[in-house]
């Protein structure tokens, strides 16, 4: 259990993530939401399927959204 509290603890001990990865975590979340909504506006717009080019495209520039997005939010004191 990540909850189970020490003998003579009054505190749960609960992680803490590290803030690079929840920057990256919400990052990829940004990402994958954003290229939701693109492939969902060239399906509806187009009535073609977005697998080929827009899917595969999205795949690739994946990386680079997650490191921009990452690497360039403001930094938080713990």
């Amino acid at each position: 259990m990540a909850n189970r509290k020490a003998e003579g603890d009054d505190k749960a001990s609960v992680a803490k993530l590290d803030p690079l990865l929840e920057e990256i975590a919400a990052a990829t979340i940004g990402c994958l939401g954003l290229g939701a909504v693109i492939a969902l506006l060239y399906w509806l717009f187009t009535g073609l399927s977005p697998w080929p080019m827009v899917i595969l495209g999205e795949i690739a520039g994946l990386g680079f959204g997650i490191a921009l997005l990452a690497l360039s939010s403001p930094r938080r004191r713990s």
